[in-house]
């Protein structure tokens, strides 16, 4: 009887989840609906006939169509966690009683979440009515191909007024290429776009108004066109047109109101046939501004087109010749130079700061990082301040209040956030996001975009995964100058960014109006309302327990203070739906095993933390995409990891040349959707599922043996996605045979080898797509560089005893795109042999170290014309001898801009700049 009874429940129970997925479905489409509804007012703020109440109605609508999505998300994730705590009991072979239980607690659950669905769709419903009945949708169609902007139209004079001040300093080497670019003559005569490419406030409109005023005499005819965001081809057409004419002091032709856009493109068309024109095209925000007027200008004559714009890929217009120019941050020098010009212009000082403000003068400067805007306005608001110590430490401590009260500065920020306001919507979020880092931080390529995927910031693509995407908008954010690059020298590689103070502050004033995020920076923090994004910084060691239910999607913490694990707990506890933890460089020593009821957690990092074990729970993380512990303390990992098969990125690696692996599970196969694993220890059951893992890109592995390698170079050349291959040897008994690896994966770019081996594997001379590679303590008998000058995109190469001859040779014109290349730890190397001209002749840095036997650097070293960093690292007295000056190598090095020396005594390095 009992068996019955509980047969019958749980078919009932079946049936309920089974509905529960059902309906689970058809929300999920409601809440698709009010996102895109959301994204549709958003773009229909661009409207810039609107009158001011309509935009409070839009605004209205927007916010109730914002916490709509917020509850709508929120209650689906509050569902999947009951559905998993369900699922879990039942797993957990509940007796009847506590079964009949849960089930009467389920069908109440359920008849709530409907009731909430019903609410939801209501409401969804009633703003779907609302918006066509006050035209919404249709005026957003009519305008769907125009550009976005949440907060009405730029101001053209936003400024310009301000910016002319700017070219007191640090435009003359800016002005003298630009205008050198601009009365060139060319031998195709083809015209050229030139573009000058920089963030709002960089001095873009000063610098071609400066080249404008002096080169357009130059030219046959010239004009100067603002392009304001919602521009009308017709209306840019036509100021064209009159530019023209008037350049040349002619009257222009009447009725040009009347004409259509294909008449007044005719008309320009004909005028500057065999004449040589200019055009200054200021403030172009993509290339529909181009495709729009280019068929209007004759493309032979050898006439220019000059951009000014924010958008480095609005600077490259295809089918054209282009140039760019990029603006730079002024120095500090140049930057306090034009701050004390500004700040002291009224002052009887002319010109020279008083020594008792130098200090606050100099932090104020600093904030402003180089941009001549900010540095110009900030320093117009301190000259009415006076010389009092007291107020201008006011106004510093002050300045982001400063920023929102003071007129000028209002109009600053206006100026910036023009560059946000023109953001895609899906881009915007992707923007506000970086806020939540402290000022000056280097925000990891790889992180972030991993980051925005846990968050769901992405759209979907037919053709590309969500990472791909993810990073395609970090490309586009680094292109609008609205995040600032990191490169890495070695490769020319965009590896980070970071974020301008003053754009950062503009991420800032956004949160609360987009319900977007918040930072805790001490205890005294409240929040009123829940937070989606959390980060915690500076002086906060814990959540003040004052706070009311945060629930935060995203939770960050910046601090190297200890934090209580109780508090972890409690955190745990509260915010359910994390989808994104991010504890790197925290002092955590232990993660609570409630973790394992984040069920939404989709990234976790644990970097350089002091954790050394991961709880049983983790392998309830059924949707976790990235789990890093790299740096940690981990010991080893935990039973069941094998079941998260959502995760596509397992970091593990201890540091850089760590020789410490861990032991994967039995069934690493499982992981199927791994796309990087680092930190892998082999063994033979490892080496024979990896060939499993067909999606991996990454892939660093240690303790590699001999008697493995035959069947690990069978399990790599299934990889076909593989980017990057680390292999690192058990030791310098275990020779590896790679030679083995007869089918590389074809799209291979960084290699690194950490092991000796029984020969140079002839596979690498082939392997076109490589762009970096390390060989280290190879300890190979037969000179690499020989075959490794043939590869045509290598950039960076490193070998540190990976070679024991006496004698490296560089064939002629080898390697022609190495950028930097390391030699270090050749005890046996006495002679580098002749460089032929034209061989490595894009080297920039070269480093030689600790190769005794070495007593000169080869003949022809001369003709390595693009190098720009020589550093040499313990060699012989004799070796720097001849470096020196005086010295019979000193002609080879005059031309490198930087050589530096090092040499360790005492168990330090002391450097010499020669």
């Amino acid at each position: 009887m009992a068996e019955a009874v509980i047969s019958f429940f749980v078919q009932k129970l079946g049936e309920q989840l089974v509905n529960e997925v059902d309906l689970l479905s058809g929300f999920h489409d409601d809440v698709v609906w009010i996102k895109n509804e959301l994204q549709t007012m958003r773009a229909f703020l661009k409207d810039a006939d609107r009158r001011k109440e309509r935009e409070e109605l839009v605004e209205a609508w927007i916010t109730q169509v914002r916490y709509l999505v917020y509850n709508a998300e929120d209650s689906v994730d509050e569902f999947m966690i009951r559905m998993e705590s369900q699922r879990r009991l039942w797993n957990g072979h509940m007796g009847c009683i506590v079964f009949h239980a849960c089930f009467i607690k389920q069908l109440i659950f359920r008849h709530r979440f409907s009731t909430q669905i019903r609410k939801i769709r209501k409401e969804v419903k009633e703003i779907q009515e609302r918006g066509e009945r006050f035209g919404f949708h249709s005026a957003f169609q009519e305008g769907r191909s125009s550009i976005a902007n949440d907060d009405g139209h730029r101001d053209p004079g936003v400024a310009a007024s301000w910016v002319e001040e700017a070219d007191i300093v640090g435009l003359k080497n800016d002005t003298m290429k630009l205008e050198q670019l601009l009365l060139e003559k060319e031998e195709t005569q083809q015209r050229t776009v030139i573009s000058i490419v920089g963030m709002g406030g960089s001095g873009k409109t000063t610098l071609a108004k400066k080249v404008y005023k002096t080169a357009k005499t130059s030219f046959d005819c010239h004009a100067w066109i603002y392009v304001s965001q919602s521009f009308q081809k017709k209306e840019i057409l036509k100021r064209m047109l009159e530019g023209f004419y008037e350049s040349r002091r002619e009257a222009a032709p009447n009725h040009t109101e009347t004409m259509d856009e294909e008449k007044l493109a005719e008309m320009i068309n004909n005028y500057l046939q065999v004449k040589r024109y200019a055009l200054f095209l200021d403030d172009i925000w993509d290339t529909s501004v181009w495709e729009a007027v280019k068929y209007a200008l004759p493309h032979e004559g050898g006439s220019k087109i000059i951009f000014t714009t924010r958008s480095e890929n609005t600077a490259r217009p295809v089918h054209e010749k282009w140039h760019i120019h990029k603006m730079k941050p002024l120095s500090h020098e140049l930057a306090w130079e034009l701050f004390v010009k500004r700040a002291f212009m009224n002052e009887d000082t002319q010109g020279t700061c008083p020594q008792h403000l130098v200090e606050v003068g100099n932090a104020m400067v600093k904030r402003c990082k180089g941009l001549p805007l900010a540095i110009v306005v900030i320093g117009g608001l301190m000259s009415n301040k006076g010389t009092d110590l007291a107020e201008w430490s006011v106004v510093f401590e002050n300045l982001d209040s400063e920023l929102k009260d003071n007129e000028d500065l209002a109009r600053l920020n206006r100026a910036l956030l023009t560059s946000y306001n023109y953001l895609p919507f899906h881009l915007k979020y992707c923007f506000l996001y970086c806020g939540l880092f402290p000022e000056d931080h280097v925000i990891k390529r790889k992180k972030l975009i991993r980051m925005w995927v846990a968050e769901g910031f992405i759209e979907e693509h037919p053709r590309k995964t969500p990472e791909e995407v993810s990073s395609n908008y970090f490309t586009q954010l680094i292109d609008r100058n609205l995040l600032q690059p990191v490169i890495l020298h070695d490769t020319g590689e965009l590896i980070a960014c970071q974020v301008h103070d003053l754009m950062r502050d503009i991420a800032i004033h956004m949160f609360k109006k987009e319900n977007f995020a918040a930072i805790l920076t001490n205890r005294r923090n409240n929040f009123k309302e829940v937070q989606r994004r959390l980060a915690i910084q500076n002086t906060a060691i814990d959540i003040p327990g004052s706070m009311p239910e945060l629930n935060p999607r995203s939770l960050l913490l910046f601090n190297d203070q200890e934090f209580p694990s109780s508090s972890f707990c409690r955190m745990f506890s509260k915010f359910k739906l994390l989808r994104g933890l991010d504890l790197e460089g925290t002092k955590i020593k232990i993660l609570p095993n409630e973790v394992g009821g984040l069920i939404h957690l989709r990234y976790l990092s644990l970097r350089r933390t002091e954790i050394e074990e991961l709880p049983v729970s983790l392998q309830r993380l059924h949707n976790l995409q990235t789990l890093d512990v790299r740096d940690s303390h981990l010991k080893g990992l935990p039973t069941g990891i094998e079941m998260l098969t959502t995760l596509t990125h397992l970091n593990l690696m201890k540091f850089i040349g760590s020789r410490e692996f861990y032991k994967m599970p039995e069934r690493i196969a499982s992981l199927s959707n791994l796309q990087t694993l680092s930190g892998a220890s082999v063994d033979g059951g490892f080496s024979r599922e990896l060939g499993y893992l067909t999606q991996l890109k990454k892939l660093t592995i240690g303790e590699v043996k001999g008697e493995d390698c035959r069947q690990l170079c069978d399990s790599i050349s299934q990889l076909k996605w593989l980017r990057s291959l680390k292999i690192v040897g058990l030791g310098y008994d275990q020779e590896l045979n790679l030679q083995e690896l007869s089918q590389p994966p074809q799209y291979l770019e960084k290699l690194y080898l950490v092991c000796a081996m029984e020969e140079f594997p002839q596979w690498i001379g082939s392997h076109n797509c490589l762009r970096r590679i390390t060989l280290m303590d190879c300890q190979f008998v037969k000179d690499p560089l020989i075959t490794l000058g043939q590869l045509p995109n290598l950039v960076s190469l490193c070998l540190n005893n990976a070679y024991v001859g006496k004698q490296i040779y560089c064939t002629s014109v080898g390697f022609p795109k190495l950028r930097t290349m390391i030699i270090t730890a050749m005890e046996e190397l006495e002679e580098w042999s002749r460089i032929e001209e034209g061989t490595m002749k894009s080297l920039q840095h070269l480093l030689i170290g600790s190769c005794p036997k070495l007593k000169m650097l080869p003949d022809g070293f001369q003709h390595l014309a693009a190098i720009q960093h020589l550093f040499l690292v313990d060699m012989s007295e004799e070796f720097m001898k001849r470096v020196r000056g005086g010295g019979d190598d000193h002609l080879k090095v005059r031309h490198i801009a930087e050589i530096r020396t090092f040499r360790e005594v005492g168990g330090k390095y002391i450097t010499e700049l020669l």
